[in-house]
């Protein structure tokens, strides 16, 4: 029996609080929801939430994949505000326009749009 989840939200794992969010506020474009302190804060894009904990000494290398209308744009604002991309934007076989930023603590968002025309899934097998 599946459980029917009806939302989810990533918890991102950041080494100080202010600084993640003024560097998603001011170079990843999210919108600031709500802080509580210096422990645990929400930033959204669009119908995107995450979550950012306070955790120095925690994981590193979290990642997201987040869905956008044109990755192309996102991509070109982000090499503007001088966003660390570690995987440039191509069109992948399985049918995603997509690229990897890297925030200041590690944690990866893979940003991309659906093309369908591209996809490839001849090798996928389902069970």
């Amino acid at each position: 029996m599946s459980i029917p989840f009806t939302q989810g939200y990533p918890v991102l794992p950041v080494a100080e609080i202010g600084a993640a969010l003024a560097y998603y506020r001011d170079r990843l474009g999210f919108k600031i929801e709500w802080r509580d302190e210096d422990r645990f804060a929400a930033v959204s894009g669009g119908v995107i939430t995450l979550f950012l904990e306070h955790a120095p000494n925690g994981p590193r290398g979290v990642s997201v994949v987040l869905n956008v209308e044109d990755a192309d744009a996102v991509h070109a604002r982000y090499v503007q505000e001088g966003v660390k991309i570690v995987d440039p934007i191509e069109t992948r076989w399985w049918g995603m326009r997509e690229f990897t930023a890297e925030d200041l603590d590690g944690n990866r968002l893979r940003i991309g749009h659906v093309d369908e025309s591209a996809a490839d899934y001849s090798s996928i097998s389902e069970e």
